[in-house]
């Protein structure tokens, strides 16, 4: 059974994990950018994409998230792109040259972008 302690606890732990300010959220974001590139760095084929798609599937969606987090705090402001950003067009675009590459990326993309619609 849990008691009201118990229960104090719990909520303790689940909002302890959450970002607590808006720079928070930012520093999450730009640390899940990076984790995406590199891993989008690491791959050179179609096969290689192929494989790392429920891990891309992975950083996007929790990239999406913290786009929605990101959004209920802000009032209006905006920040140009981070250099994480820039970086990570890059990694697209290297990749976008394999043949078949772009629509496996974009299909990758499918639950995050369906998420953003819906929450935002």
């Amino acid at each position: 059974m849990i008691t009201a302690r118990h229960f104090f606890l719990l909520c303790l732990l689940l909002t302890g994990c959450a970002p607590a300010t808006l720079e928070e959220l930012r520093w999450e974001g730009e640390a899940e950018t990076r984790k995406l590139t590199q891993e989008l760095g690491k791959i050179a084929s179609r096969e290689e994409l192929q494989r790392a798609l429920p891990r891309l599937r992975k950083r996007y969606t929790k990239i999406a998230s913290l786009v929605v987090q990101a959004r209920k705090w802000e009032a209006g402001t905006t920040q140009g792109p981070s250099a994480e950003s820039e970086e990570l067009f890059i990694q697209l675009a290297r990749l976008y040259e394999i043949p078949g590459a772009k629509e496996l990326i974009e299909s990758a993309q499918q639950e995050a972008i369906r998420r953003l619609d819906r929450d935002l």
